[in-house]
């Protein structure tokens, strides 16, 4: 009987609900981390600048990957202390709710669009706020198409959705002022709209 009370064992606890989403989502952390420390090192090495950053010259002559670089430099410099943090303040939220692969796209297809742009109006920048602008962008259409269900107070939910509207209107307007920033909020919104739509079909199909 004595050895029998010993032996038992207390059943392990059960993980709480929702501690796996509070995780550090992966992708976000990577992107953060890297973006993080090619950027600083641009500071203790100002080459680090010079070699990344966009320059159609040397793109054409066969540094390929001045194409995606710049997204890891940062100019001006000063603009990292908002463009940086800004990777997990967006991503943190992304990768929850599009998840690892969604925000991975969010963040490459704005970004390598508006490199693309970059390079035609704006040939000698870098910087990443192209990249979490997508992120921004597909935010505001889950604001639009997804926040209800998580219980929003509908007040504040409209007054957070007249932001999102001027974020995608403001996006228009540097499209017409050739600001490469514009197409990638958009890009996002329209990538996180698709992933939200057939998500939801592929539940009502259930």
């Amino acid at each position: 009987m004595t050895s029998a009370r010993h032996d038992e064992r207390p059943p392990a606890p059960e993980p709480r609900p929702g501690a796996r989403g509070r995780r550090v989502p992966p992708v976000t952390a990577t992107l953060f981390l890297v973006t993080g420390a090619v950027t600083a090192a641009q500071f203790a090495f100002p080459g680090v600048l010079a070699a990344l950053r966009r320059d159609p010259g040397a793109l054409a002559s066969g540094e390929w990957w001045r194409a995606l670089s710049p997204l890891l430099v940062q100019s001006p410099g000063r603009q990292a202390l908002v463009t940086v943090p800004a990777v997990a303040l967006l991503g943190i939220p992304a990768e929850r709710i599009f998840g690892a692969k969604g925000v991975l796209a969010l963040y490459l297809v704005p970004a390598a669009i508006g490199e693309a742009l970059g390079y035609v109006w704006q040939p000698h920048g870098a910087g990443n706020s192209i990249a979490v602008l997508g992120l921004a962008g597909a935010l505001v259409s889950w604001l639009f198409l997804a926040a209800q269900e998580k219980g929003w107070p509908r007040p504040l939910l409209n007054r957070v959705r007249v932001w999102g509207a001027a974020v995608l209107a403001g996006a228009v307007v540097d499209n017409v002022f050739h600001d490469i920033h514009g197409l990638p909020t958009l890009a996002g919104a329209v990538i996180g709209a698709g992933i939200l739509l057939r998500r939801r079909r592929g539940t009502s199909s259930v």
